[in-house]
């Protein structure tokens, strides 16, 4: 351990440290007591001095001696005028500064210097029992020096330093030898024990305030606790929706509350000894798992933790969760509950509501896909080691887009509201209908003995959906056509059940719609021709069949080719060119569409990491892929791979997309806005919600569908409708694209109503990126620059595209 001089003062004096928050409460209180004991020491200093004096003027008198008679005098008088003042000003301790001590301290060392005159005068004129007074004396007063003073060292020190100096200069004047050099090591040893003394009761007089100080804060402290419990237990029931309560053994409440009775209209005496579960509305089919909760809990003597029950009241239901820990006597004895109850109405139905946004479609209240396959896996389980049967049935509504086109799309919506309405009241209490996206329905159909139950249901389907629909004085009628599956005969598995409903439907579709097929296996053929698209697609990737053609995308006012639109291309070997409109859905249902994907996103941007830093790239995802969670990975891998800057880069998708598991495509495309890139709607105005997408999703550009485009010349209703999206994206700060466009007429109009952007075979087909070099329709980066600005010279006539939007600006 190192030693250093502040070290070994602080072993010889035993100081304490005092925390600085209560050094001044101290110093108040070392003043206090300095004060308090001050007269006791005046008259034991004056007594001791009157001895001395008394004694000496009779033994040896001398002028010396009637000086110090006269210092003595005086101290004496300073002294009492100190009492005096402080018998005056007898108050409580008070924390004091610092510099509040200087007064005590410079009394201390002048009475210490006065009375260390004393043996410096009185010692070397003395011997035997005349000595022996004059050390018992002075001893004495360094002993009740650092007694009467140990709560103030600052006050003790100079007293007994100074009066100790003085013993030993008389000890020294007396002469040098033996006898004296054994007095100084003998007052040295003395003066050490005495310091070191009064060091010790003055830590012990701190360390017994600190621990009171610490006993009175806890016991405030504990005061504070108590009141506060005391007040939130008094103000618990009345300020908040929480009631506490307590039952006894038999499940009986014991001590209700005024609150209690006051929020269950029941009044204290008929609450009392009312058994616990007789609160509760046990005819409630939401609450009825809750129930049995409750009973299992109350059966064991068991914790009650969180459990929501409905409380009926004469006009509502309200919920309450209930919470509560069993006690038990010394002597293990279960002696009941005490537990608080919650009024959760408005929680409860707020939760209800998010988990019925999350799992019912927002259009026509009924279950989503998830809610749907979670059914027919529930089905799939309970018929287990039975003979039972379920059927799966995909309807869809034939030419529902004309109703849209015609109608408009509000009349289009209630005539959806409708149909759903129409097959709840058809299908059976514990069968399900679903929407999976569009105008197309899927129903679970239980307990069917055979096809013929099936065929039975889509019969009654398909005559209640053939009555017209009168919305708002008009009336909207439609067929359906309708796919069937059974379980266990055509499959085993949910998703193939799905499959083969659904290809079931197709089948119903060819035959000319508005009718019914069950699955077979001939219908097979064309599945057999999409499995065998799909093997040459899984194929395909490999032997780089697939390829993207570009479409060029015009800024309105300055004309210039600012973005390209990213189209994915396939040129099979033996079958030619595939349209993707037969690849694309196959890609999708073989869960392909994530690779593919991922690689469309990495040719794209590698392709535009070769173009000029001002032209744009905008790339379509699937569905599927904005509900992949490692989407927003693989676009930051490809963008720091190919060094492309993100606010060149825009990501189109469409409302189908955000159909299903809304939360986790906001969720991608948060992290995709986070990555800098853009976000557009594409065919907006063709779906069912999206203006609320709008409100809900970080869309930078709204793409109007080439339907309206086509009709927008003709059709005042379209016009409206575009000029409606233009001055909408506007206000919200978006952009705007129109595709589709075929004509200059359309340009031009487009234009005129502020559309921002422009696309169409007007201004350019989808082509490979050299063929667009050549057209001068794209511009590449400044390395290459030189290189394709000859090859433009070379063809003049090649730029067809520039020329039309010449003419447009």
């Amino acid at each position: 351990m190192k030693l250093n001089l502040a070290t070994i003062r602080a072993h010889i004096t035993g100081r304490i440290e005092i925390p600085a928050e209560h050094a001044d409460y101290i110093r108040g209180m070392q003043m206090h007591t300095f004060r308090s004991l001050l007269p006791f020491g005046l008259i034991a200093s004056s007594a001791n001095a009157a001895i001395l004096i008394v004694y000496f003027a009779f033994r040896s008198p001398s002028a010396g001696l009637w000086v110090w008679t006269g210092i003595m005098v005086c101290m004496a008088l300073l002294g009492v005028r100190a009492s005096l003042h402080a018998s005056r000003d007898q108050q409580a301790p008070r924390p004091r500064p610092a510099r509040s001590m200087r007064r005590s301290i410079n009394e201390s060392a002048m009475l210490g210097t006065a009375w260390a005159i004393c043996p410096i005068l009185l010692i070397p004129i003395s011997q035997g029992f005349d000595l022996a007074i004059v050390l018992w004396i002075s001893s004495g007063m360094v002993t009740g020096a650092a007694y009467m003073l140990s709560t103030l060292p600052r006050a003790a020190i100079p007293f007994v330093a100074t009066l100790v100096l003085g013993m030993a200069i008389g000890v020294l004047r007396s002469g040098v030898g033996a006898p004296q050099l054994a007095s100084l090591v003998v007052l040295a040893g003395f003066t050490v024990v005495m310091i070191r003394s009064m060091f010790w009761n003055y830590s012990n007089y701190v360390r017994s305030w600190l621990q009171q100080a610490k006993l009175a804060e806890q016991a405030d402290q504990l005061a504070r606790k108590t009141d506060v419990i005391s007040l939130l237990l008094n103000e618990f029931e009345q300020a908040a929706s929480d009631t506490l309560w307590e039952a006894d053994a038999r499940h009986r409440l014991i001590r209700p509350s005024e609150v209690l009775a006051e929020r269950t209209n029941i009044s204290v005496e008929d609450l009392d000894r009312q058994h616990l579960a007789a609160f509760f509305d046990a005819t409630n089919m939401e609450g009825r798992d809750e129930m049995e909760r409750l009973h299992d809990a109350l059966r064991v003597n068991g914790e009650i933790h969180n459990i929501c029950l409905p409380v009926r009241r004469t006009d509502r239901t309200e919920w309450w969760r209930m919470s509560a820990k069993p006690t038990f006597g010394d002597d293990g004895r279960f002696e009941g509950y005490r537990g608080v109850a919650s009024d959760i109405t408005d929680k409860y139905l707020a939760q209800k509501q998010v988990y019925h946004l999350a799992h019912f479609d927002a259009l026509t209240s009924v279950p989503k896909r998830d809610m749907l396959l979670k059914a027919i896996n529930t089905a799939v389980s309970e018929t287990k080691g039975t003979t039972s049967r379920f059927a799966v049935l995909a309807v869809d509504i034939d030419r529902f887009k004309t109703i849209n086109d015609v109608f408009g799309h509000t009349v289009g919506d209630a005539y959806l509201i409708e149909v759903a309405d129409r097959l709840r009241d058809i299908i059976g209490p514990d069968d399900v209908v679903s929407r999976f996206g569009g105008d197309e329905f899927v129903i679970l159909q239980r307990d069917v003995t055979g096809r013929n139950d099936a065929m039975e249901l889509a019969a009654a389907i398909r005559t209640a959906l053939a009555e017209p629909v009168e919305i708002d004085g008009t009336q909207a009628q439609s067929s359906v056509s309708i796919g069937v599956s059974i379980f266990p005969d055509h499959a085993a598995l949910p998703v193939d059940l799905l499959k083969y409903a659904d290809q079931a439907l197709l089948a119903s579709k060819a035959a000319g719609r508005d009718t019914v097929r069950v699955f077979e296996s001939n219908m097979n053929d064309d599945a057999s021709e999409r499995i065998a698209l799909e093997t040459d697609l899984r194929n395909a990737l490999a032997g780089n069949e697939l390829s993207l053609n570009f479409q060029p995308i015009v800024h309105a006012k300055s004309g210039r080719f600012g973005s390209f639109e990213a189209l994915i291309r396939w040129h099979h070997p033996t079958r030619g060119s595939v349209g993707p409109d037969i690849f694309v859905p196959i890609l999708e249902q073989a869960g392909m569409i994530t690779t593919v994907g991922d690689w469309i996103i990495r040719e794209a941007l590698r392709e535009a990491a070769t173009w000029d830093e001002t032209t744009r790239i905008s790339i379509n995802l699937s569905p599927l892929q904005v509900r992949n969670r490692s989407l927003v990975a693989t676009v930051a891998h490809a963008l720091a791979q190919t060094g492309v800057d993100p606010k060149r880069v825009e990501f189109e998708i469409t409302e189908t997309a955000l159909f299903d598991d809304t939360e986790e495509s906001l969720s991608t495309l948060h992290g995709l806005h986070s990555l800098g890139v853009s976000i557009s709607l594409d065919d907006f105005g063709t779906g069912f919600s999206s203006l609320s997408l709008l409100r809900i999703f970080p869309f930078d550009k709204i793409k109007i569908d080439k339907s309206f485009i086509d009709r927008m010349e003709t059709s005042e209703e379209c016009l409206a409708i575009v000029r409606a999206v233009i001055g909408l994206a506007s206000s919200l700060g978006m952009r705007t694209t129109a595709e589709g466009i075929e004509t200059a007429s359309q340009a031009e109009r487009l234009k005129k109503e502020g559309c921002s952007e422009l696309q169409g075979f007007y201004f350019g087909r989808p082509q490979l990126p050299g063929d667009l070099v050549k057209e001068g329709l794209l511009r590449k980066a400044a390395a290459t620059a030189t290189r394709q600005d000859d090859v433009a010279a070379s063809a003049p006539g090649r730029q067809p595209g520039a020329a039309r939007m010449k003419r447009v600006v």
